[in-house]
């Protein structure tokens, strides 16, 4: 689950370009949240193989073993669904095996228009599909 706060907003943490990639989408009149439900709809049959697809790990003897999903960093957005998109989300969640803040960075780097990470993203490497 991601991280709830008190006025119902969910924290989920992105990467930098995704983080700008969905700034000029949403423009001046769309919310991140407004988007991510877009996102579920265009992608919502697809979703466990973009999650899956995801799966990177960063290219650092450090992290080796670490499990990386492309769209996943640093930076901060909050998404404040109603009642009935936080018990969706909640489904979704239940259904892929993962929490939303594992899920809702790739989903949206496979929704919103521009570069898609891992491109031109050399400390990225993508895990071999595991079916």
């Amino acid at each position: 689950m991601a991280a709830r706060e008190e006025d119902s907003a969910w924290t989920v943490f992105v990467s930098d370009s995704l983080q700008a990639r969905l700034d000029t989408y949403c423009g001046d009149d769309g919310t991140p949240t407004a988007v991510v439900f877009e996102a579920i709809e265009a992608l919502r049959d697809r979703l466990p193989d973009v999650v899956r697809d995801a799966r990177a790990r960063l290219q650092s003897p450090h992290a080796r073993d670490e499990v990386h999903y492309l769209g996943s960093g640093p930076v901060q957005v909050r998404i404040r669904p109603d009642e009935d998109q936080a018990m969706l989300l909640d489904l979704l969640s239940y259904e892929l095996g993962v929490p939303a803040t594992t899920w809702l960075p790739p989903l949206l780097n496979a929704h919103l228009p521009g570069r898609r990470e891992p491109d031109n993203m050399p400390w990225i490497i993508q895990a071999p599909a595991e079916r």
